[in-house]
């Protein structure tokens, strides 16, 4: 790919030489791009990265031109784009997704030791949210632009999303816009963790009026358990109504290194399996880096018992193609999880009894039949329960040792689904030029005329393949609704048999 061979074109004769001239200066420019040196700086700490990286940045580069670019789709680009970002950042990111209030943010403090994510009752986490190992604490709050701003008010718009607007409206948010978008990066020095939780819920909660102009939150902490290189992410819900922020998840999971995917553990309806094979479709290649995690299963009326029956239930669909493809991996990946009730318990030591969580804690400890003054003597019984511990072990044996490995074979898989997408688009764009050229070797008009028809096709065929996605989308969420319709109605039968 790093030099073109010289070959005449001879094989065309062409009625004018300005004609010809044209077809020579494309070519030309060509060339100088496939032999033109890259700045591969950002990509030196990995060879095998490096080489990948620099090829799809000259095939970019070559798609980009005019004349090209019309034949490429925008998602192609977009892939591209997500693959180079990958392959700068050198980070393993561990994403945590899953619809609104499935308990991500709750699981991501009992994973960080610390409560820096909101967990109101009301949805909170509305902006993308990375925490990473800092020499300080730190925030570093990103901005959309003035257009991405612009698709995202459209996208609220188009779904009608009255909650979104009604507290847009209501927070007054109009006012701070001017503040915020397309500014540059800001980062925020924090002494303490106090002050660090104050500035991520000014910067992530959906509370707040400034969130709304916010693309990704960075937060940087001393204390962090992972190594350097290696970052959480909390992100919005898949299910959030304006479609903009769900897909900057969906976009995320692509990008993200491990997957923990936030089911609420009291049902699988037709809503939860449609997030969870949502994932599994923009994972693509790598269901090993997916894991199910079961969240709050102290809400069970018997945790033990009833988990013990909806593990079983669940796996018989985990275990299908459109999700782990094999009954083993699928028992091994799916992890039950109480994050609330392991956060409570390690409070335990400095509660009061006149603190409200004192109470929360002996509501789920009376599920186990175990008083508050037998509390000690269950400590590690009910820690256990929780599996949060269990987790963190995971997380660290499965992921965390390997995780350079593992960020370089993530990045081969997806630089083989760029190359392959590559390969049957320039086949597609050279069958086209050599239609071009072999029906219009006459004037620079006549090409110039062929081209624009064939761009005219090629963004026809996109519109056409939007709308197909569009609809598929659209009957994806029938389909969920009717799903769930038809399991509260097996329901109501059981009920009054």
């Amino acid at each position: 790919m790093a030099h073109f061979k010289e070959e005449s074109m001879t094989q065309f004769s062409f009625l004018t030489e300005a004609a010809k001239q044209e077809c020579e200066k494309k070519y030309l420019k060509l060339k100088a791009i496939a032999d033109e040196k890259i700045n591969d700086t950002d990509y030196l700490w990995d060879k095998t990265v490096q080489k990948y990286a620099t090829k799809i940045e000259r095939v970019k580069k070559i798609l980009e031109m005019d004349g090209i670019n019309a034949a490429v789709t925008q998602k192609m680009f977009k892939d591209l784009g997500t693959f180079l970002k990958k392959c700068r950042e050198a980070e393993f990111h561990i994403a945590l997704v899953g619809a609104i209030k499935a308990g991500k943010s709750t699981l991501i403090n009992a994973l960080l030791g610390y409560e820096y994510a909101s967990t109101k009752v009301t949805p909170e986490t509305a902006v993308l949210t990375k925490f990473k190992k800092g020499t300080e604490n730190y925030l570093k709050v990103s901005f959309y632009n003035t257009e991405e701003w612009e698709r995202l008010w459209k996208s609220a718009n188009d779904a009608k999303a009255a909650v979104f607007l009604e507290e847009y409206a209501t927070l007054n948010a109009e006012k701070e816009k001017n503040n915020w978008l397309g500014i540059g990066e800001q980062t925020i020095k924090c002494n303490d963790s106090e002050e660090l939780v104050e500035k991520i819920q000014k910067w992530t909660s959906s509370k707040s009026a400034c969130h709304y102009f916010v693309k990704e939150v960075e937060v940087g902490l001393k204390d962090f358990g992972l190594p350097d290189g290696v970052a959480l992410v909390d992100t919005p819900g898949l299910d959030d109504v304006v479609q903009y922020r769900s897909d900057v998840t969906r976009d995320y999971i692509d990008r993200a290194n491990a997957v923990l995917v936030c089911v609420k553990s009291d049902a699988l309806t037709g809503q939860e399996w449609g997030t969870i094979c949502s994932v599994f479709s923009n994972t693509r290649y790598n269901p090993e880096k997916v894991y199910i995690i079961a969240t709050q299963i102290d809400t069970l009326n018997r945790p033990v018992e009833n988990w013990k029956d909806q593990r079983a239930e669940w796996l018989k669909y985990l275990k299908e193609n459109s999700a782990f493809g094999s009954y083993e991996l699928a028992e091994k990946n799916l992890i039950p999880v109480s994050a609330y009730f392991y956060t409570l318990l390690k409070a335990y030591p400095s509660m009061k009894n006149d603190d409200d969580r004192y109470w929360d804690l002996g509501s789920v400890l009376g599920k186990f039949k175990i008083s508050m003054n037998n509390v000690d003597e269950h400590y590690k019984e009910m820690l256990d329960f929780s599996n949060v511990d269990f987790l963190k072990r995971r997380i660290q044996n499965d992921v965390v040792v390997n995780y350079r490995n593992i960020l370089i074979e993530d990045i081969k898989g997806s630089y083989g689904i760029c190359r392959d997408s590559i390969k049957e688009s320039l086949a597609r764009i050279k069958k086209a030029q050599q239609e071009i050229l072999e029906t219009s070797q006459g004037t620079i008009e006549d090409m110039k005329e062929k081209e624009k028809e064939y761009s005219e096709r090629c963004a026809e065929a996109e519109r056409d393949k939007k709308n197909l996605d569009d609809l598929l989308k659209k009957l994806s969420v029938a389909a969920t609704k009717r799903a769930d319709e038809l399991e509260n109605a097996i329901k109501n039968l059981h009920q009054n048999k």
